[in-house]
């Protein structure tokens, strides 16, 4: 499936039998890869049994990649009995996260299957060649993509969410568009979790500045399309 090191980070015996899962219903064939790594989970290309290209996201069981997991569990809600209970919690989330923001209008993959670690969705790129991280190809309408993005978290904001980690790093460039990926550090948008909200505007905002982009919407002026009146 992989070379030895690959196999031995991520397909531990759980992880292994929840492909076996996943396969049997049909949602994946083979793996191939990984098209994107992390500190906690590996991407990989597959397709359904229809042939249609999708893409994996496993959530390594180790405990060494999941340092933060605690505060994030506190601000989520979340309690969890058990070490693998919790990254099963932790991946439920971010699916949960996916399709709520794919709901409200984000051009994000499209969630289509999940099962203890693993997540399956729609593959962003063409042919099993995967589409660039942002960071990587910056070739792109600076007007139309901050007017996107920008656009994208005020769409989460006001369905309740809150992506967390937005950067170009976690955005791809497909089709000359932009698509946000990795909701792996989403929040629901309470009073506590607001310095997370500001702390993506910030990133975006700084990074269409390097690119050279001035009139910038403010942080203030985003918050306030988000809150509207409840401010």
């Amino acid at each position: 499936m992989q070379e030895n090191k690959t196999f031995l980070h991520v397909f531990d015996q759980h992880t292994l039998r929840n492909i076996v899962k996943l396969t049997s219903d049909g949602l994946i064939t083979e793996l191939i890869g990984p098209i994107g790594t992390g500190k906690e989970s590996y991407v990989f290309y597959s397709k359904d049994v229809h042939g249609y290209e999708v893409a994996v996201k496993i959530h390594r069981h180790n405990i060494q990649s999941f340092k933060e997991i605690p505060s994030y569990l506190s601000l989520r809600g979340i309690k969890s009995g058990g070490f693998l209970n919790t990254i099963d919690d932790w991946t439920r989330y971010e699916y949960k996260s996916l399709e709520r923001a794919f709901n409200s209008g984000v051009r994000a993959p499209k969630p289509i299957g999940l099962y203890k670690n693993l997540i399956v969705m729609g593959f962003v790129g063409f042919n099993s060649v995967p589409a660039a991280s942002a960071i990587k190809d910056s070739n792109f309408d600076l007007e139309e993509w901050y007017k996107d993005i920008i656009g994208f978290i005020i769409k989460m904001g006001k369905s309740g969410m809150i992506h967390g980690d937005l950067s170009p790093y976690n955005i791809l460039n497909f089709d000359s568009k932009p698509y946000l990926i990795d909701f792996s550090q989403s929040l629901k948008l309470t009073s506590l979790t607001k310095e997370y909200l500001t702390r993506d505007i910030n990133n975006i905002n700084n990074w269409f500045l390097k690119l050279g982009k001035q009139d910038l919407l403010t942080e203030q002026e985003v918050l306030d399309s988000v809150y509207g009146e409840k401010k």
